[in-house]
């Protein structure tokens, strides 16, 4: 298997065969394009999500904290608790530790977040830091909404641009190789764009709205990965517009550089939404009243089979990317 998540066939075949008891309780478990389990509590449910940060060094801890903050956030729920495994690779130090430390307490506290636990250890079995989150929300039982609601005619928006987070992880790992391809300012901006990776924001603001039927955080794979993963969780197709989709110019010169398409580069800070189409400008409206950019970008369609992206005129087949460009391009610039 190729970096990156691991393909959906393989989770269906392998991973969702093998989960445990069957628990009532349980109302959303593992499945294709969720980003969070879904536990009812009483008149309650717990909404809770993992992930790792892998791909960067300098940032990990603060990723952490809003990578898994934002798939809390695709259910239109507040992140409230956190808990960070952290993994050092041998000749650590403190000082490296209380760094990461230092990244999660401060992104903690700009989220209202209670870090309650987790375990910290040194292990030969790496060579950088890693840190796997774990983040929990607690909402009333019909105060939530699923990847999986999507429905035929819909409109997709998009909020921010796409591929922040994959552009502030390059900008930031490779200063040395991209001060000799692109301009100082537009690195600079690359690496700032990791200001605007929280979507917490972005999903409870749409889902106060009322008009929200499904949203997604489009992390490893992209924007092109993300829309099928809704496609995927929903049972539906799509059809999007290219000169549509957001694009800083940070994106466009970097990914121009290294040659990867930026549908394709890890998006975490810009969330999918799919909402009814008559009342897709008011949720445009609303996101804006609250400093928040998006745009409808496409539809859905009832056919699972159709998932297509115009370009110059010409409908594609959407591409559902084997791996997420980040890798490639990390590669690009480790070896130059």
């Amino acid at each position: 298997m190729l970096p990156g998540k691991v393909p959906p066939e393989i989770l269906q075949s392998i991973v969702f065969s093998k989960l445990g008891r069957t628990d009532a309780d349980v109302i959303l478990g593992p499945a294709l394009g969720e980003d969070a389990a879904v536990i009812k509590i009483g008149n309650q449910v717990v909404v809770a999500a993992t992930d790792p940060i892998t791909g960067s060094v300098e940032d990990v801890g603060w990723l952490a904290v809003h990578i898994n903050a934002n798939d809390i956030a695709t259910f239109g729920v507040s992140p409230r608790w956190f808990l960070a495994s952290i993994m050092l690779p041998p000749g650590c130090t403190p000082d490296q530790l209380g760094t990461i430390m230092n990244q999660i307490d401060g992104a903690a506290k700009e989220l209202d977040i209670a870090v309650t636990g987790g375990h910290s250890e040194i292990t030969e079995s790496i060579s950088k830091p890693i840190v796997v989150g774990f983040m929990m929300g607690i909402t009333p039982i019909d105060k939530y909404v699923t990847s999986s609601g999507a429905k035929p005619e819909d409109a997709i928006i998009v909020t921010k641009t796409v591929g922040i987070e994959g552009t502030s992880i390059l900008a930031t790992e490779g200063g040395s190789y991209f001060s000799r391809e692109i301009s100082k300012d537009i690195v600079e901006q690359g690496r700032q764009l990791r200001n605007s990776i929280s979507v917490v924001k972005d999903g409870v603001t749409a889902f106060q709205t009322g008009f929200i039927h499904a949203m997604h955080d489009p992390t490893e794979g992209g924007l092109a990965n993300g829309v099928h993963e809704i496609c995927d969780a929903s049972g539906v197709g799509c059809e999007l517009e290219n000169d549509l989709i957001p694009l800083h110019d940070a994106t466009r010169q970097i990914c121009e550089n290294l040659q990867i398409n930026p549908l394709e580069l890890i998006s975490s800070g810009c969330m999918l939404i799919s909402c009814e189409s008559k009342h897709a400008s008011q949720v445009v409206d609303e996101l804006d009243a609250v400093g928040i950019e998006s745009v409808i970008i496409g539809k859905i369609v009832s056919d699972a089979a159709n998932r297509k992206i115009r370009i110059n005129g010409f409908w594609e087949d959407l591409s559902r990317p084997t791996s997420d460009a980040l890798w490639l391009a990390l590669k690009k610039i480790t070896s130059s």
